[in-house]
């Protein structure tokens, strides 16, 4: 199979990438041998009757499987669930949203094996699941074929495709038919939309393994001890307004400081946080070289060190704060008044504008949320969203919302209740 020797051929050249990556990221070097089905340490076969392997990419997959895992093993408490991440990000957020079911036994974590028949032949022998669950977007041909010569039914859960993608896809006909080979080949595809449905249909996913079931985000619960403690925050700030741009993606940054440098907004908190912690060296330098010194900018982790007085005190003088922890975004929403969701100022497709939504905080994304296409649609239809087209916009539409919101939050809050269920749904056909 073509694919499958041109992946041969790529291999040698994936620990260069590795070292590149591991340069920012320090992580990238770890767990190599996992990634070539090697070297598992202690992690065994579960005697599981139930075992279900999950791929979740990175962070915003992980975060999304977490209310299908609470779901699925409250029900099947004697399950087991074989974790796997591509990125470092993916695992840390494994590590800390799913502690509890590594401790007691209910979990493993490793990293994806390649998609090498040979790779995935020693994961599968190692880990032997019975059933695959993959979220969102990872459909891998090599993969999906060693899952089915093994009867091992593969299902891809809350999942999205965007019509930007399938063009690409369809558009070289040798990855259509290698698409097609693979999506055809899936036991269940749970949709996020019709809209995704529709476009499943168009790459190879058999009808009867279709079906809508809706976006599991919906049902994600904050961390309510992460929310309390945002909450204080919020407190320690007093009348201040504060607003949080939140999980920012690469040239949004410098974007945004050039925004507010010609729509400044007087008086007001700025929180910054950007979506992967190997950045955060590099905006807190943007930050310092735009003017934020000395007091004018606080760090998360130095605001964690302060008793009380002193965060009041530090709060009240600053004029920006980085987020420089990771799997704390509720406490971020928690503590400001509106929120501009990062991801979207530039085509990076968009982050989880829902969690922010879900705590009743107004919030403003930029034009490039096609991660969240239906969920955007429909939340700005709904007036629970507001949407401008580039950051001096957003600004203008923040200023308002500081003086009133209008009732958006509000509207926020009561539209993301009203589309939850997804977990319920998923569950009942794949577990």
């Amino acid at each position: 199979m073509l694919y499958t020797l041109a992946v041969y051929c790529i291999a040698p050249l994936v620990p260069l990438y590795l070292l590149w990556r591991a340069r920012r990221q320090p992580e990238y070097a770890r767990g190599w041998g996992e990634r070539y089905g090697w070297c598992y340490g202690t992690a065994r076969r579960s005697q599981a009757t139930r075992r279900i392997w999950l791929h979740a990419v990175s962070l915003g997959e992980t975060r999304a499987a977490q209310p299908l895992v609470d779901a699925f093993l409250a029900e099947q408490p004697h399950a087991h669930i074989i974790l796997t991440h591509t990125t470092p990000t993916g695992r840390a957020a494994g590590q800390s949203l799913f502690a509890g079911y590594l401790a007691d036994g209910r979990m493993t974590q490793v990293y994806v094996p390649y998609d090498l028949p040979d790779v995935l032949a020693r994961f599968l022998r190692r880990f032997a699941p019975t059933d695959c669950w993959l979220m969102e977007t990872e459909v891998w041909p090599n993969m999906i074929a060693a899952c089915a010569q093994r009867d091992i039914a593969v299902s891809l859960l809350n999942g999205r495709l965007s019509d930007k993608t399938l063009q690409k896809t369809l558009k070289n006909s040798f990855i259509a038919q290698l698409a097609r080979e693979a999506y055809g080949q899936l036991a269940r595809v749970c949709a996020q939309s019709e809209a995704d449905g529709s476009r499943y249909r168009q790459i190879g996913v058999a009808e009867s393994a279709l079906c809508v079931t809706g976006n599991v985000k919906f049902d994600m619960v904050q961390d309510a001890a992460l929310v309390a403690q945002g909450e204080i925050l919020a407190e320690s700030v007093g009348a201040r307004k504060a607003v949080l741009m939140a999980s920012t993606r690469e040239g949004e940054e410098a974007a945004w400081l050039a925004a507010v440098k010609h729509r400044p907004l007087e008086g007001v908190l700025w929180w910054l946080v950007p979506r992967h912690p190997q950045r955060f060296d590099e905006v807190k330098q943007l930050l310092q070289q735009a003017g934020f010194v000395g007091e004018r900018l606080l760090l998360k982790t130095q605001l964690d060190a302060m008793d009380g007085v002193a965060k009041t005190a530090a709060l009240q003088t600053a004029d920006a704060v980085l987020g420089n922890t990771m799997g704390e975004m509720p406490a971020y929403y928690a503590a400001v008044d509106v929120v501009m969701m990062g991801g979207a100022w530039l085509p990076h497709g968009g982050q989880n504008f829902l969690e922010p939504m879900a705590l009743g905080k107004p919030t403003v994304v930029g034009a490039h949320t096609h991660n969240f296409t239906q969920a955007a649609d429909d939340a700005v239809a709904a007036q629970a969203l507001i949407q401008m087209a580039d950051l001096d916009a957003g600004l203008q539409a923040t200023r308002s919302l500081l003086d009133d919101d209008g009732g958006l939050g509000r509207r926020a809050k009561a539209f993301v209740a009203a589309h939850q269920g997804a977990v319920r749904r998923t569950l009942e056909i794949v577990a």
